[in-house]
């Protein structure tokens, strides 16, 4: 998971497809009241909790199937639910444990009811000591690899983000499958990029590339576009 926003985005959009009407609170306390057949049922409130409205008569399996909508998304949206941390890591406070700590960097977690271990990094401030600059992940590599950065143990300039890696991936496979001098050395060379760049991210193996194919195939038609049925190329 990404961030909470993505989270919001994905339960909601699930509760409105269930019959349960999402709308913005107009309460501080709360992000998002649900209701079912114009009557408010419950509230979402901004520490990420559901709370039942007590004005109301809610049935225990709706709240329920509400509660476990929201676990399910949050799984599916990959959260760490394996515990990054034991009783013998410092504990800072209010149930925030220390996992590292480099130069003035700090790389921390605390356990979460609906989002499992919800990892953090900042900085402490030089005059006080007082953590500064947090940033939070649901992702325990992304929160790594955050931390090795901020803290100096990884170079950054030499990291590529998940979207520069979709990009690299599509190039190459659009090498691999359109018409060129490409020689055999070449070819093999760029299958084994291929490889790896799946192996780091598997999501990239199954998804379908889209190519302009008046453009990359043009010039086997004498540099004429027009002559060049796309339809037949689809057979």
């Amino acid at each position: 998971m990404k961030s909470k926003a993505e989270f919001y985005k994905t339960y909601f959009a699930a509760l409105a497809e269930q019959g349960i009407e999402v709308r913005r609170s107009t309460s501080a306390d709360y992000l998002a009241d649900l209701y079912v057949n114009g009557q408010l049922v419950a509230f979402y409130t901004r520490m990420d909790s559901i709370e039942k409205n007590p004005f109301v008569t809610v049935p225990d399996r709706l709240m329920s199937s509400i509660q476990d909508l929201a676990r399910k998304t949050a799984l599916q949206l990959g959260i760490c639910t394996e515990k990054p941390f034991t009783d013998k890591d410092a504990k800072i406070a209010s149930g925030v444990y220390k996992l590292s700590e480099y130069g003035d960097v700090t790389l921390a977690c605390k356990h979460h009811p609906l989002f499992e271990y919800v990892f953090s990094t900042y900085r402490l401030a030089p005059d006080n000591q007082v953590p500064v600059q947090r940033q939070y992940f649901y992702n325990k590599d992304e929160a790594l690899e955050n931390f090795a950065v901020r803290s100096g143990l990884v170079d950054g300039r030499k990291l590529l983000s998940e979207s520069e890696f979709v990009l690299i991936h599509d190039e190459m496979v659009k090498f691999l499958i359109t018409p060129n001098d490409k020689s055999m050395e070449q070819f093999e060379q760029v299958q084994i990029l291929i490889e790896k760049l799946e192996d780091f991210l598997p999501a990239l193996k199954d998804r379908d590339i889209h190519l302009n194919y008046e453009a990359e195939f043009a010039h086997d038609y004498d540099g004429n576009p027009e002559l060049l049925d796309v339809a037949e190329l689809s057979r």
